[in-house]
């Protein structure tokens, strides 16, 4: 089965050299679109890149398009699952009706389960998050594969924790559609 499900991942082969924050950014099948560092309180947080098949620099271009994306975070602190779960929680009901919300909330409680299996997410955990044009979004944190949870619109919605109306941070957003240079 895993075999199975990495012949659908998008492959991503190692940059030639590029870098934010002294963490290597990956190139490769799906094209870095962009990429931006995640502050908070003053702290850079994590590294974010996204990743697509060709340069989108709306973010309704990357959410309604049915194509391979990845969102790709690597932890420049130590964070705790309840840490990541609040966030996620958050980003999701500030950035998508009630609607919404409620149509994917058996896909939204999937995931969150999956997540509570990583107990601790040091510095340096790369977390990927693919999205597969008729398969759904397979996650992964560090070396724990989460699996995949199905549909497209469960996708979309988390992504606009990053990409919404209201972003968990607004240069962020902007880094990741490659329309302005992250701060280091």
């Amino acid at each position: 089965m895993l075999l199975l499900m990495a012949a659908f991942i998008p492959s991503v082969a190692p940059a030639s050299g590029r870098q934010m924050a002294g963490i290597e950014i990956a190139d490769g099948q799906l094209r870095l679109n962009g990429t931006g560092v995640r502050r908070m309180f003053g702290f850079r947080v994590y590294v974010a890149a996204l990743y697509l098949p060709e340069p989108a620099h709306c973010a309704s271009q990357v959410l309604e398009r049915d194509q391979p994306r990845r969102l790709q975070i690597t932890l420049l602190r130590d964070t705790s699952t309840e840490q990541n779960i609040d966030a996620l929680k958050g980003g999701l009901i500030d950035n998508n009706s009630e609607a919404e919300l409620d149509a994917i909330q058996n896909e939204v409680s999937h995931f969150l389960a999956s997540l509570h299996q990583v107990h601790e997410v040091p510095t340096g955990t790369v977390i990927q998050i693919d999205y597969l044009p008729g398969k759904g979004t397979h996650t992964r944190v560090g070396r724990h594969d989460l699996g995949l949870v199905p549909g497209e619109r469960f996708n979309r919605a988390l992504l606009k924790i990053w990409l919404g109306e209201n972003p968990i941070q607004h240069s962020l957003k902007q880094s990741l559609l490659g329309m302005e240079s992250p701060a280091l």
